[in-house]
């Protein structure tokens, strides 16, 4: 299956998008600040669905954050581009 790259995805939206896409078989590219949250996530999501899950703890306010995000997410057929708002 495809790979979805989801952004923001420790929460809200970005958490309940992940999990439809995974459920739907797609590979997932986990993004959002907190590390932690991001790998309990990822565990959960490849055991209950058979996906390969990877994450990246990044601030995309950080240009080579979102680099790094674009080198990973290369060849990804769907962005949830959920990233969340901070002043």
């Amino acid at each position: 299956m495809s790979l979805a790259v989801v952004t923001g995805a420790s929460g809200g939206i970005g958490l309940e998008l992940s999990k439809i896409l995974a459920r739907e078989g797609h590979d997932l590219l986990l993004v959002a600040r907190s590390e932690e949250r991001l790998k309990e996530i990822s565990q959960m999501l490849s055991s209950e669905h058979g996906v390969q899950v990877s994450y990246l703890a990044a601030d995309l306010t950080d240009i080579s954050s979102a680099e790094t995000v674009a080198e990973m997410g290369a060849g990804a057929e769907i962005l949830v581009n959920n990233a969340g708002f901070g002043d």
